[in-house]
C-alpha cells in the first residue's frame, strides 16, 4: 500500500458553523451501491484527496512576508487578491468536501461524525491561523509603519542635530571670521596708514626738494643778478669812457670850429686886403684915368669889383653852409647818444633797486658832469649842454 500525504482540508466559517445536511445519493448509485457493497474504511484510515491542497505553512509565510516601500493601497489590493484566492480554493475545497461526504456519508455515520469533527476541528484551527495572520499581518503593518515613523523620526532628528551642529558650527566660526574680518581690517588700516605716511614723506622729500631747487634758482639768479650788475658796471665804464671820448672829440670839433673861425678870419682878412688892393687899384685907376680915358678903366675896374665880390661871397655862403649842416649832423648826433645814455644810466638804477637788496651805485648825470667838470683843464669852464648847443648855432651867425 503506497504512501499517501495527507493534507488537512480548511473550511470557511460559514460552513464550519452550519449543521452538515445528509445528503441523499442518487437512485443509481443506491442500487450499485446495494448490489455491490462497498467496504467501508476503518475509522482511523484517512481519505485521501485527490486534488492538491496548498500548504497553510506556506500560505502564512505567502501572508507573513513584511510588504516594505509598498503603499497602504497597493497592500489591501493585494489582501484582496489574496483573499479571493483562498474563497477559490476554499470553494474547490468544499466542493471536493462535499463529493467525499457524499461518499463518506454511505459509510458509518460515527466515522462521518468524527470526520466532521476533524473537519470543523480543522475548520476552526484554520480559522484562528487566518485570524493570527490577519493580526501578524496588522502587527506586522504596524510595527513597519512604526518603524517607518521611527526611522523617519530618527532622519529627522539625526537632520535635525546635523542642523544644529552646523549652526552651532557656524556660531563659533562667526567670531573666529568676525576676528579674522577685524584682523584684517586693522591690517588694511596699518597698511593705509603706512602707505598715506609713505605718501606723505614722498610729498615732504618732493617739497624739500623744491625748495632746494628754488634755493638753487634763487642763487643762480643772485649770481646772474651779480653778474648782470658787474655788466652793467663795466657797461657803465665803457659808457664814461665813451662820454670822455666823446667830450674830447667835441673839444676837438671846437678846435677845429676856432680853427676855421681863425680861418675864416684869415679870410675875411684877406677880403680886406683885396679891397684894400681894389681901392689902390681904384686909385691907381683914377690916375690912370687922369691919364688915359678915364671911363674905359672905370668899367674895367668895376668888372673887375663885382667878379672879386660875388666870388667871395659865393666862397664864403658855400663854407657856412657846410659849416651849418656839419654843426646840426653832430649835435643832432651828440642829442641821441646823450639821450640813449641817460635811458641807458637810469633803466639799470631802477631794476638795481627792485631786484637787489644792497643797490649798486650809479652815477647819476650831476655827477658825470661833476667827473667831467673835474676832467676840464684848470683855466676853462664848460658850459651846460644847453648853453654849448646854443653857442654853437649862434656862434656862426656872429661872424657872418
Amino acid at each position: 500500500m503506497s504512501q499517501q500525504h495527507t493534507l488537512p482540508v480548511t473550511l470557511p466559517a460559514a460552513l464550519s458553523q452550519e449543521p452538515l445536511k445528509t445528503v441523499s445519493p442518487p437512485p443509481n448509485t443506491q442500487q450499485e451501491h446495494t448490489k455491490q457493497p462497498t467496504p467501508l474504511p476503518a475509522p482511523c484510515q484517512e481519505v485521501p484527496s485527490e486534488l492538491p491542497v496548498e500548504d497553510p505553512s506556506k500560505h502564512k509565510e505567502k501572508h507573513t512576508t513584511p510588504v516594505k516601500g509598498v503603499p497602504e493601497q497597493e497592500h489591501e489590493l493585494q489582501q484582496q487578491q489574496d483573499s479571493q484566492e483562498q474563497e477559490l480554493h476554499l470553494g474547490q475545497q468544499q466542493q471536493q468536501q462535499e463529493y467525499q461526504e457524499q461518499e463518506l456519508h454511505l459509510g458509518q455515520q460515527q466515522q462521518q461524525q468524527e470526520y466532521q469533527e476533524q473537519e470543523l476541528h480543522l475548520g476552526q484551527q484554520q480559522q484562528q491561523e487566518y485570524q493570527e495572520q490577519e493580526l501578524h499581518l496588522g502587527q506586522h503593518q504596524q510595527q513597519t509603519s512604526q518603524e517607518q515613523k521611527l526611522h523617519l523620526g530618527q532622519q529627522q532628528q539625526h537632520q535635525e542635530s546635523q542642523e544644529q551642529k552646523l549652526h552651532l558650527e557656524q556660531q563659533q566660526q562667526e567670531p573666529q571670521k568676525q576676528e579674522l574680518h577685524l584682523g584684517q581690517q586693522e591690517a588694511q588700516e596699518e597698511e593705509l596708514h603706512l602707505k598715506q605716511q609713505q605718501q606723505e614723506c614722498q610729498k615732504e622729500e618732493v617739497h624739500l626738494e623744491q625748495q632746494q631747487q628754488e634755493c638753487q634758482k634763487e642763487e643762480v639768479h643772485l649770481e646772474q643778478q651779480q653778474q648782470e650788475c658787474q655788466k652793467e658796471e663795466v657797461h657803465l665804464e665803457q659808457q664814461q669812457q665813451e662820454c670822455q671820448k666823446e667830450e674830447v672829440h667835441l673839444e676837438q670839433q671846437q678846435q677845429e670850429c676856432q680853427k676855421e673861425e681863425v680861418h675864416l678870419e684869415q679870410q675875411q682878412q684877406e677880403c680886406q686886403k683885396e679891397e684894400v688892393h681894389l681901392e689902390q687899384q681904384q686909385q691907381e685907376t683914377q690916375e690912370l684915368q687922369q691919364h688915359q680915358g678915364a671911363g674905359i678903366l672905370e668899367q674895367k675896374l668895376h668888372q673887375e669889383k663885382a667878379q672879386s665880390e660875388q666870388q667871395l661871397k659865393g666862397q664864403l655862403d658855400w663854407e657856412e653852409k657846410l659849416l651849418d649842416q656839419q654843426l646840426e649832423q653832430e649835435l643832432a648826433k651828440r642829442d641821441e647818444q646823450l639821450g640813449k645814455k641817460e635811458e641807458q644810466l637810469l633803466e639799470p638804477s631802477e631794476q638795481q633797486e627792485g631786484l637787489l637788496e644792497q643797490p649798486t651805485l650809479v652815477p647819476a648825470p650831476s655827477q658825470l658832469h661833476e667827473n667831467q667838470a673835474a676832467q676840464v683843464p684848470k683855466g676853462e669852464v664848460l658850459l651846460p649842454i644847453e648853453q654849448q648847443r646854443q653857442q654853437e648855432v649862434q656862434w656862426p651867425v656872429k661872424h657872418k
